[in-house]
């Protein structure tokens, strides 16, 4: 083989030809022309120690066959030159870097990415918060890295024309005047776990139904729970929410948002317009979407976030209902004093948010009782005369529930029990 058959210098050829073709043909010049290392470089314009690797390689790895084809005349075919793959050049990039995540972090990321669709920075706090991150070994820099390597986009549903309406004028809207009011089932197969899905579904101590009123403004959540589903239960768990705030100085008009569920007004007029008529006397206004689901958008999202954070995380914790009374009052504290991404929040959290709007008792309204509604709204028993109810505070059965609870809970259980004509009023016992 001539000296000239490598005609260009040597990173041009192994541009067009390849470099595992080039680097065989400076290893022939070598072994069957027995042309110098010195004199091969400066034809090919390379450096000598290019051409002094490609030698060590192949008397390193070479075997009797490679050493056949590099000391003989006979032509390589396409199948022939794979033995030589071991003359192409190791890749240049990193094997590590401290700025980057390590391999297995970087595959939880890109698992919990596929299974929760979530931007990086919703990511850092959702490992934050279940746990992953002990070692403070996750940051916003990394992650983001991560979705930028692998390419990683989240999937959003746009509308036809691809405009997004928000459904508020959080500008101009004030606290506590809009409220979303929904349920949802605890026992959820597509949500939980298995063990926990069958924890909740046939224990007789766990409720199986949440009830929730979500602020659309501060996203301020007041949560309560049943073992039943009826509309007593509906009218009455609104009921105390604005007596809770009424007791906290909130006088604006509050407008409730209602879906058409058997637990509500079963999408009758007529019992809208009884509930309205009810809670007139509270500047309080009820409405029904309809059944439009994308209504209901933040309380729905929160749904989600029940089941993600509180149920599956904690559930294996809760076996009896004084567990989940004191599992329960933590979730509502703290789901009020978190940071929120919500749109008019930008990273604060609810209490925060109304803080900013000038409440001074903001963490009075936050601090929200846990309930479970059969304890103390039953029809066949007055007011005073409930019997083994249990409060948050207490592990055990207890037969009145005023000493053990915050002014504010008794004042909002005065208010609506005034209002509902179970109590006489100072001019009324005259």
């Amino acid at each position: 083989m001539p000296l000239n058959s490598i005609i260009m210098p040597y990173k041009q050829n192994c541009k067009v030809e390849g470099e595992i073709i080039t680097r065989f043909k400076i290893a022939k010049l070598y072994f069957a022309e027995k042309k110098k290392q010195r004199e091969i470089a400066e034809h090919i314009q390379c450096h000598h120690n290019t051409v002094n690797n490609i030698i060590r390689e192949c008397k390193l790895f070479g075997s009797e066959e490679v050493s056949y084809y590099l000391r003989g005349e006979k032509r390589l075919s396409g199948s022939q030159l794979e033995l030589f793959n071991f003359l192409k050049s190791d890749s240049r990039r990193p094997k590590s870097n401290k700025r980057c995540l390590a391999e297995a972090a970087e595959d939880l990321i890109l698992e919990k990415h596929n299974e929760l669709n979530y931007g990086p920075r919703r990511m850092f706090k959702h490992l934050g918060r279940q746990g992953y991150d002990t070692q403070n070994t996750y940051t916003r820099a990394k992650i983001k890295g991560v979705y930028k390597r692998n390419n990683l986009q989240i999937k959003k549903v746009r509308t036809v024309n691809g405009n997004r309406r928000p459904l508020y004028n959080y500008e101009q809207l004030g606290a506590f005047e809009e409220l979303q009011y929904d349920t949802k089932e605890i026992p959820d197969q597509k949500s939980l776990p298995e063990d926990i899905y069958q924890k909740f579904k046939y224990s007789k101590e766990l409720p199986k139904y949440q009830w929730t009123i979500t602020d659309a403004k501060t996203k301020i959540r007041f949560l309560a729970w049943s073992y039943t589903l009826n509309s007593s239960f509906g009218f009455w768990f609104l009921e105390f929410v604005v007596c809770w705030l009424r007791a906290h100085n909130i006088r604006v008009r509050i407008h409730t948002q209602i879906d058409g569920g058997l637990e509500f007004c079963s999408g009758s007029k007529r019992k809208l317009q009884i509930w309205n008529d009810k809670l007139a006397k509270y500047n309080v206004e009820v409405y029904d979407t309809e059944g439009i689901k994308w209504k209901q958008n933040l309380i729905e999202r929160g749904h989600r976030t029940d089941d993600e954070e509180f149920y599956c995380p904690r559930g294996e914790f809760i076996d009896t209902k004084s567990d989940f009374l004191v599992e329960g009052q933590h979730w509502i504290i703290y789901q009020n004093h978190r940071s929120n991404d919500g749109i008019g929040l930008n990273g604060l959290s609810p209490k925060e948010k109304l803080d900013q709007l000038g409440f001074y008792n903001a963490e009075d309204i936050c601090n929200f009782p846990c309930l479970i509604l059969e304890d103390f709204f039953n029809p066949f028993q007055l007011f005073f005369n409930v019997q083994k109810s249990q409060n948050v505070l207490t592990p055990y059965q207890q037969t009145s529930i005023l000493p053990s609870i915050s002014p504010a809970l008794t004042i909002s259980f005065l208010i609506l029990k005034i209002s509902q004509g179970r109590l006489d009023t100072p001019s009324s016992s005259r």
